[in-house]
Order: structure tokens, then sequence, then C-alpha cells
């Protein structure tokens, strides 16, 4: 009796040691725009300005676009998207509750800049969600996360550390799609992961 009490005892005893082990990480990106040449925050011709600046402790961009001519612009955002890393189409949107400030557009899938206008957003990897500002997550062991911070392209965490760092070095793409005079124009930005700061959690 007493030898299966000790059994027991060190197999409690490993399983709490490898419980304790278990390490989780997380990433922080730092990436810079490397295209289009020469901008290194946006472009800019005779109709539009658009300025891009990254927000990577967020995930998020941040952009300023500027209607430059006589005529409307829109920014189409079924069209607009990111390709990651990993060559993935990901939708492209507003953070969270910027929907819940333009009820004029509430359900458009375009929002229209005025001649003049700047229009001012910051840009997340996801679709928009006009009835509900909020992302849902699930975690492996079932638990379910409500949270209102915005999505990111990038892997946030992981179990190893690998998970980041294989993303150094790699570039990915936000195309912003826009309706210039009845044309649609596609104004692509290349970004590369420049380093990946790795911290351990227990």
């Amino acid at each position: 009796m007493k030898r299966a009490q000790g059994w027991l005892l060190v197999c409690l005893t490993v399983l709490l040691s490898m419980t304790a082990c278990t390490s989780t990480y997380r990433f922080q990106y730092r990436y810079t725009m490397i295209e289009p040449p020469g901008g290194s925050e946006g472009i800019e011709d005779d109709r539009v300005s658009i300025r891009l600046a990254p927000v990577p402790s967020r995930g998020t961009l941040n952009l300023a676009l500027r209607n430059k001519g006589t005529r409307g612009v829109a920014i189409d955002w079924e069209e607009t998207h990111f390709i990651d890393p990993l060559g993935r189409r990901q939708q492209a949107t507003e953070v969270g509750t910027n929907w819940f400030l333009r009820p004029a557009n509430w359900f458009s899938d375009r929002v229209a800049i005025a001649p003049g206008d700047i229009y001012r957003i910051q840009v997340q990897a996801g679709r928009h969600q006009s009835y509900n500002p909020f992302s849902i997550t699930r975690q492996a062991s079932g638990a379910v996360n409500l949270s209102s911070s915005p999505r990111s392209l990038l892997p946030t965490s992981g179990n190893t550390a690998d998970i980041g760092e294989t993303y150094q070095g790699r570039t990915f793409q936000f195309i912003l799609a826009l309706r210039v005079d009845g044309e649609d124009i596609r104004y692509p930005f290349t970004f590369r992961i420049t380093d990946v700061d790795v911290q351990e959690t227990r």
C-alpha cells in the first residue's frame, strides 16, 4: 500500500513539475515600409495623399488619406486587404469602435472622402463588425475571450519561441483599394519585419 502511495506521489510530483514548467511566449514585432521606394510613410499623386504609420505594439496601421482632387474618393473595404507573411489574403478594416462614430456610413462597404478632406483611421486585419466592435477568440483550453483590442495580422503568442522568430525578415503587404472618379485604383504598400521581441511567460 505504501509503495503504491509512493508511486502516486512521484507521478503527481512529475505532473505538477511539468505543468509548472510549461511556458508561453509573447511576440512583439518591429517592421518598416520598404515599398513604394523612397516613401518612408506613404505616397502622393495628383489625386490623393496617403500616409501610413505602423503601430507594431497594437498590430495596426495609422492611415491618413487626403483627397487632393475635385471629385469624390471612396475607400472600398471589400477590396482593401493584407497579404500576410505566409501569402494569405486577410481582409482589412477599421479598428473596433470607429464604426460607431460614422452612423451615416453604418452599413456601407465604401467610405467617401470629400474633395479637400482628410480621413484618419487605424486599420487592422479582419472583417468589420458593424453590429459588434468586439472580437471573440477561443483558447485551446476551451476558454472564450471577449476583447475590444485590435486583431493582429501576426501571431502575438505561442507555446514556442520559434513561432514568432520565424517571422523575422519576412514581408507583408497592405493593399488600399480606392474608387477615384469612377475608377478602381489599388495602392500597395510592403513592410519588412526587422525584429521580433520574444518574451517568455509562465
